[in-house]
């Protein structure tokens, strides 16, 4: 590993725009170009109808709290009108968000299957050793990579819609409940980064012990004869014992760091239904808003925290990976450094 110790390092972004770059510059980069377009098309969409949402959310509340039975009705009907067109843009926006995740996993696992084979980097990785389970980081990593990569990326974007869409709405709810809402997350996220940055080196150390385990497995299976005629039962039984150890004993570890982060992150996210609550419903006590006013605020105070709050959110998912990021990178580095022959197209 590169002594990366934080989600956010330099050669975790550096070895991520490469990815993208080449995948973007392939033929498949069209199509995929095609796909990322209308991702975006449907991000605005979910976020538009997530506004109006609030919105309807709002005067339906209010609505029931002055006993209007006709704009009940109405602001019912245009709920489930909201929701059905809600779900119908969601349904595509995971459709395209596959088909773009496929599209990218298949051009980068036959491009470094292609450079694996082709250019013998095969042998020269199993004469020296300088990469470990190069099987794991050609299947399961590239597709860690492809599918967490576009999630992400897709997070962010989502994340800043929301904030471009939700500010508006908070602060003319609030000015106050905006401003808590941004210091709230901006604490929360350094909180979140301070706890759980022994994760990345962890999960790193993780996938190689799971991975030694595994292979200690497949060879015991391939040599059982041998080993049942050369006595080595002992020293086989052994072998493995200590595989259980490493990855159990690192497995612990970084049970203790989420459980850490956990007490935290839990904590922060039960506060986000009460802060808006308790900022907004005074201003319902005094007159000064409607009481769907409360609802809206509690939605959009969440929604916009949401966004802000990716880092708090999803800070597991990240740090494992990282590690996913910088061992791929390793490996098709080590491979284009390493091959026999000229690197394929």
């Amino acid at each position: 590993m590169n002594g990366s110790t934080t989600a956010f390092s330099r050669e975790v972004f550096r070895r991520i725009a490469r990815t993208v770059r080449i995948f973007l510059g392939s033929p498949a980069g069209r199509k995929a170009k095609w796909l990322l377009a209308a991702l975006f098309l449907l991000m605005f969409a979910i976020n538009g109808m997530n506004v109006v949402n609030s919105f309807v959310g709002r005067h339906f509340m209010s609505a029931i709290e002055s006993r209007d039975s006709q704009g009940f009705v109405r602001f019912a009907w245009l709920y489930v009108a909201v929701f059905a067109g809600s779900t119908f843009v969601g349904v595509m926006f995971r459709f395209t968000e596959e088909r773009l995740g496929l599209l990218w996993r298949e051009f980068l696992t036959r491009r470094v299957v292609r450079l694996y084979v082709e250019r013998g980097v095969y042998l020269h990785m199993a004469r020296e050793e300088s990469i470990t389970n190069p099987d794991q980081r050609i299947s399961e990593d590239i597709r860690q990579l492809t599918t967490t990569t576009l999630s992400f990326m897709l997070m962010v974007m989502n994340g800043t819609m929301t904030v471009l869409s939700f500010s508006g709405v908070l602060w003319t709810i609030s000015p106050k409940l905006f401003l808590v809402a941004v210091l709230y997350a901006i604490a929360g996220s350094a909180l979140t980064i301070w706890l759980g940055r022994p994760l990345i080196k962890l999960n790193y150390r993780q996938a190689d012990c799971e991975a030694n385990f595994r292979s200690q497995l497949i060879w015991t299976h391939e040599n059982a004869d041998r080993i049942a005629r050369e006595g080595e039962q002992m020293r086989t039984r052994d072998r493995l014992m200590a595989g259980i150890d490493d990855l159990a004993g690192n497995l612990r570890r970084i049970i203790s760091v989420n459980r850490n982060l956990s007490f935290f992150t839990s904590g922060y996210n039960y506060l986000i239904q009460l802060i808006p609550v308790l900022i907004v419903a005074p201003l319902f006590i005094r007159g000064k808003v409607e009481f769907g006013v409360i609802g809206q605020a509690t939605m959009a105070f969440a929604t916009l925290l949401g966004a802000f709050s990716l880092i708090i959110t999803q800070f597991q998912a990240i740090s494992a990976y990282a590690s996913v990021i910088l061992r791929l990178g390793e490996f098709v580095e080590s491979a284009e450094k390493g091959g026999l022959g000229d690197p394929p197209p």
